[in-house]
């Protein structure tokens, strides 16, 4: 399977690329320069923000939710004027967003972690029906968040320990079950997904396919994994660009595969069959899902 550079913008950390199904733009950010990018067609966007950007979800047709250092806003695409939904950790000078995601019950999931990734200052919140709650606790760089509603999971990563996990939700409500269900889930109690750390790779961002397989972009690894609900690697496609950090679905059909990638720390390494911190479209036939929308109503 090939590669080609659907976006020739170089990002610094591309990041959370977003295929927006009403609109069929996919959208994706640069956080450390605090940029939202955007491609329709031949149409390309960006707009700078005062913070760094480091995930997005879509509304409706003229709106995303956009996670920045402070906490979560409401983002007008017309205007380019945000709106507070929600703090998260604003009072925690040393913290920042990081990966985040809507989950298909409308909910929306973001990663905090310590500017330096010092060990176990990191956490998974949800943002949902107007309640902002800690679900996952104890984490250095959280990554990876994505959903399983047929099988009632949520996965996600943490890229310094190159594991990835699994928790089960609950089918109506999309919050953690089992003992978790009321109380914040400690890290260390999730289940393992799979472990990389017998290589020099770190997982980055994830994605979940109709059939559920999750698909997983790796720092340093050159490619975008396949790996089945059960955790066996099915395949990779190579990114053409050392390091791949988050895969998107997008097409009018979903069966378009998209990856961000960054220049972060190759900005003298020899160019590869893609540039460093390009946008990658990968040559799949797999059949992928739209994102959901985050539903902001209380």
């Amino acid at each position: 399977m090939s590669s080609q550079v659907f976006d020739s913008r170089v990002n610094y950390v591309g990041e959370s690329p977003l295929w927006h199904p009403l609109t069929d733009t996919l959208y994706w950010v640069d956080f450390p320069n605090k940029q939202l990018m955007s491609r329709k067609g031949e149409q390309t966007s960006q707009h700078t923000f005062d913070q760094m950007v480091t995930a997005i979800g879509w509304v409706d047709q003229n709106h995303l939710v956009i996670a920045t250092e402070t906490g979560l806003y409401r983002f007008n695409l017309d205007t380019k004027q945000t709106q507070l939904i929600v703090h998260v950790e604003h009072q925690v000078s040393s913290n920042r967003s990081n990966d985040g995601r809507a989950d298909p019950w409308g909910g929306f999931w973001i990663g905090t972690m310590d500017n330096d990734a010092t060990p176990n200052k990191g956490c998974f919140y949800r943002y949902y029906q107007g309640q902002l709650k800690t679900i996952i606790t104890d984490l250095t760089i959280p990554n990876g968040m994505c959903f399983d509603k047929s099988r009632q999971r949520a996965y996600y990563a943490d890229s310094a320990a190159q594991k990835m996990y699994w928790i089960s939700l609950d089918a109506f409500t999309g919050w953690p079950v089992d003992e978790f269900s009321d109380s914040e889930l400690r890290h260390r109690d999730a289940r393992l997904f799979f472990d990389f750390s017998d290589s020099a790779v770190s997982p980055d961002g994830a994605i979940v396919d109709a059939e559920g397989n999750v698909w997983v972009s790796l720092w340093d690894g050159g490619c975008v994994v396949c790996l089945s609900p059960e955790g066996k690697e099915l395949e990779r496609v190579d990114t053409g660009t050392s390091r791949p950090t988050c895969p998107a679905f997008g097409g009018e059909l979903a069966d378009k595969l998209f990856t961000t990638s960054a220049q972060c720390g190759l900005e003298e390494a020899p160019v590869t069959a893609n540039i460093h911190g390009t946008t990658i479209l990968l040559d799949t036939k797999v059949k992928g899902l739209f994102e959901p929308a985050v539903n902001l109503t209380e």
